[in-house]
């Protein structure tokens, strides 16, 4: 069985986590997984296209920063991702606030 083993919080069912993913309004995709037993929700985290847009863009420099072999061009690129990385967490953040029901 794929996912990892946890428990309900809602009915103390054990399962393993099978990740789910819906649109919600204005192109925001949630990710989630839901108790096979009481059907209880828990929204992992949201997107929206400028989240993944930028997600892409990390996923390249991140392949790129393994051809590089120059110690200092590969700190400046880790620099960058590591910049980029705290706005998508930043932008998450905001949208978790905003779509995160209870």
């Amino acid at each position: 069985m794929n996912g990892m083993p946890v428990q309900c919080d809602n009915c103390k069912g054990g399962f393993h986590i099978f990740v789910q993913s819906r649109r919600l309004e204005d192109a925001v995709e949630e990710t989630y997984f839901e108790c096979p037993y009481c059907k209880q929700h828990y929204p992992s985290f949201y997107t929206n296209p400028a989240v993944r847009e930028k997600q892409r863009s990390i996923g390249q420099l991140q392949d790129r920063l393994t051809t590089l072999k120059d110690p200092a061009k590969r700190a400046a690129l880790q620099e960058r991702i590591d910049r980029e990385q705290a706005e998508v967490n930043a932008m998450m953040a905001v949208l978790k606030s905003k779509y995160k029901v209870g």
